[in-house]
């Protein structure tokens, strides 16, 4: 694909904006969050005529980035949230903070409630209905049963987020849909060393833990029963004091923090030429580096800026087998 003319196009409720809003854009940026965060869109301007109409309070915002003659990509709706304006030596600026349409504040108010002899399809979605969405669920995560599981004073991304995790599973919600999703599904996109412009690794220690064990209590013993899940490594048993409802549900939350364990050996970004299709959680095989960061590495965030030319900044943290 020929990446070498970049565009921007932008509507605000619904209308495009006028010729002088891409004169006077110096920047745009977008931060393309994992789970539970809220995207985030800046646009940035040359106030110097006072030209740029401010939004109204949540006026819809719609960005697309693309190149001339490859297409292009809707990187995401959000509500206008605030201006800030300024200005001194270097000119006067106009800044319009945005945030993800997707995170309606009644999907973070708090609630208490609980939920019995069911599974997590059923969960995710009369919780994605209940707010007027709909729901995107991995099969293998769908089926998953769970005996009991309370919901105490948390907004529904908080508690579908923390259902995620002792599940191994990503939680988010993107374009309208509860997202609830095996992690690692998104297929892999390989980056050289020769693409970006500038990148940084960092390579830490592994975890010294053989397994991680997790309990749950079993009613017709009436005693507490540990699943194991090796982390692939020697050393000790790592046990979480929290028990769980069912065997299944242990075994997934031991595999999830094994999994965490992995990831948090090791961090890095990469900062290329404008890549819009990578998101959060793709999977990254990085080559061309010094063989501790080259290989497999998994997308933490990302951070798209268009300017006087388009970058991307992509985050990493390492999969779930670790990096040595």
């Amino acid at each position: 694909m020929d990446r070498s003319t970049p565009f921007i196009e932008v509507t605000v409720a619904g209308r495009p904006v006028s010729t002088a809003f891409y004169t006077r854009l110096s920047t745009a940026s977008i931060h393309d969050a994992p789970g539970q965060e809220a995207d985030t869109c800046e646009l940035v301007f040359d106030d110097s005529g006072n030209e740029i109409e401010v939004p109204e309070k949540g006026a819809r915002i719609t960005v697309k980035f693309g190149f001339r003659g490859g297409g292009g990509w809707k990187m995401g709706v959000f509500d206008f949230d605030k201006a800030m304006i300024g200005g001194g030596a270097n000119g006067e600026l106009l800044t319009l903070s945005c945030r993800s349409a997707d995170m309606r504040s009644d999907v973070k108010e708090p609630l208490s409630e609980h939920f019995d002899d069911t599974t997590i399809g059923d969960i995710v979605e009369h919780l994605a209905r209940r707010h007027k969405h709909t729901a995107k669920i991995s099969p293998e995560l769908a089926s998953i049963k769970i005996d009991y599981v309370a919901r105490a004073e948390q907004s529904a991304v908080d508690f579908l987020t923390r259902l995620a995790d002792r599940s191994n599973a990503l939680f988010a919600i993107k374009g309208n849909q509860f997202l609830f999703l095996t992690r690692g599904t998104l297929q892999s996109v390989t980056i050289d060393k020769t693409e970006c412009e500038s990148w940084s690794f960092s390579i830490e220690p592994r975890p010294k833990y053989g397994k991680v064990a997790v309990g749950w209590y079993d009613r017709t013993s009436n005693k507490t029963v540990f699943e194991e899940h090796s982390t692939g490594l020697e050393g000790p048993v790592k046990r979480l004091r929290k028990s769980y409802g069912s065997a299944a549900e242990a075994k997934k939350a031991a595999e999830a923090e094994s999994d965490r364990l992995g990831r948090a050996t090791g961090s890095g970004s990469l900062t290329l030429g404008g890549r819009p299709e990578i998101m959060a959680d793709t999977p990254i095989i990085a080559t061309g580096f010094r063989k501790e960061a080259s290989g497999q590495w998994q997308v933490a965030s990302v951070d798209h800026v268009y300017g006087d030319t388009y970058l991307t900044t992509i985050n990493l943290e390492a999969p779930k087998e670790g990096k040595e």
